[in-house]
């Protein structure tokens, strides 16, 4: 582009910035422009609103030509003027895009960039974990670094990626057998790393979520239904009610599941996902659930769960079928109840329930301190993975369980849980089971930034 700077600066200032009453006040800083010229107004007006600058020598010199870099500069100023009309707008953009490999070039970074930019955000955790397993004798270390990245892709839709790293002492296996380690993978792996979460998120229509990619459910609170699965999740809510319901294929570390298959036929593999060792047959999950909030002091929740399971269930019917009922209720400031009861269709341990007293909500909460305690009873015929086995650590017990965590600081938080009780009866011998006595202990120091 070969033209004057004179004629350059009165298109841009009648094309872009629009002429106003204090602009053409303004005060021309060039010597070379006197005030009788007549592209006097849009040069003043461009140099009081930032997007021309002169000489080091107080001049303009607008007989010069510009080049396409010159105009691109002159553009990219323009673009960061805020408070312009739609119309203004609308021509930015036509000159940026005719200007766009002159930008990237100069290295211009432009608002709708800058705000790109500032769209994706990192958090997480660091947590140094002590645990006592329940069939261990003494207390074994854990290290875990949890990374969240979140993208907005726009004012709807957003991605998120969640990698998860962990070091430990626990090379025999969390009860120190050689033979139970190797079947769950777990003997002499002291670092691990995995990408936890992998997923977008965003409405199809209106009132609705939808979630696809590799998630952890949201039905429940988890109660029944934790396991991730690569699949897709679907809520849609109106008023105080959603329904909810999600389905894909099991993604969860076979030791972590509630009922592994008592012949030990799971081998993982190699993209992480679940497999009989001699074909490629999957575990699947799916679920739904409808859940309502009555008051603001009141809500409740029905489900049903499925996990396709040919390997632990080779008799029948190969499916684990599961409902579930939740509830909540507040019963004095900061004091809540909440329970849960699921009954399984294989008739094994084919129930499980907790039912526990809360003090201060969520540790992830704002309050400086808080507790629970609680019964519970995982059957693990009831459960397909549970987010309440912090303490009892595998479903397969019951007993009593409590927790009571700190706010040490801002960021910095300590989580401790407790649980005692039984096996639940097993086929072998429900005396034995309950004579055997479980002991567990948990605490994490968090730190979250």
């Amino acid at each position: 582009m070969m033209q004057k700077k004179h004629l350059i600066a009165a298109m841009l200032a009648a094309t872009v910035v629009g002429a106003s009453s204090s602009a053409l006040a303004a005060t021309n800083p060039f010597s070379d422009v006197p005030k009788d010229h007549w592209a006097y107004d849009a040069v003043a007006q461009l140099a009081a609103d930032g997007v021309i600058e002169g000489y080091g020598d107080a001049t303009f010199q607008g007989d010069k030509n510009i080049t396409r870099y010159e105009m691109a500069q002159m553009v990219a100023k323009a673009m960061a003027k805020k408070d312009v009309s739609a119309a203004d707008k609308a021509a930015i953009d036509k000159l940026a895009a005719e200007f766009a490999d002159e930008l990237n070039n100069l290295g211009v970074r432009v608002s709708n960039l800058e705000k790109n930019a500032d769209n994706v955000k990192w958090s997480g955790v660091f947590l140094n974990k002590a645990m006592k397993g329940n069939e261990e004798t003494h207390t074994w270390w854990e290290k875990e670094l949890f990374l969240n990245v979140d993208g907005q892709v726009n004012d709807a839709w957003k991605v998120h990626a969640g990698l998860d790293t962990k070091w430990g002492t626990n090379t025999n296996g969390w009860n120190g057998e050689d033979e139970f380690s190797d079947r769950y993978g777990s003997k002499d792996v002291k670092v691990s790393g995995m990408i936890y979460q992998l997923y977008a998120q965003g409405p199809l229509f209106k009132g609705s979520n939808f979630t696809f990619g590799l998630l952890t459910p949201s039905l429940q609170s988890g109660y029944v239904g934790n396991a991730r699965v690569k699949g897709a999740e679907l809520d849609y809510t109106s008023g105080k009610t959603t329904v909810k319901a999600y389905g894909g294929k099991v993604w969860e570390k076979k030791g972590d599941l509630s009922n592994i298959g008592w012949s030990g036929t799971f081998v993982r593999g190699t993209k992480g996902d679940y497999k009989d060792a001699d074909d490629d047959r999957q575990l699947t999950a799916y679920g739904a659930s409808i859940e309502h909030n009555f008051t603001g002091r009141t809500s409740a929740g029905v489900g049903y769960y499925a996990l396709k399971n040919s390997y632990a269930y080779n008799e029948g019917d190969d499916t684990l079928g599961i409902w579930a009922l939740d509830f909540r209720q507040n019963l004095a400031e900061n004091l809540d109840l909440t329970a849960f009861y699921s009954h399984g269709n294989q008739h094994y341990q084919n129930k499980a329930y907790d039912i526990r007293l809360t003090y201060n909500g969520s540790p992830w909460g704002s309050k400086p301190w808080g507790a629970y305690l609680g019964y519970r009873y995982l059957g693990s015929d009831a459960l397909i993975m549970s987010s309440l086995d912090q303490g009892s650590e595998k479903p397969g017990v019951k007993g009593l369980e409590a927790s009571i965590w700190f706010h040490l600081t801002k960021g910095i938080q300590l989580q401790n849980y407790f649980f005692t009780g039984h096996k639940i009866g097993e086929w072998r011998d429900a005396d034995e089971a309950n004579n055997f006595h479980n002991t567990t202990f948990f605490s994490n120091l968090i730190f979250a930034f």
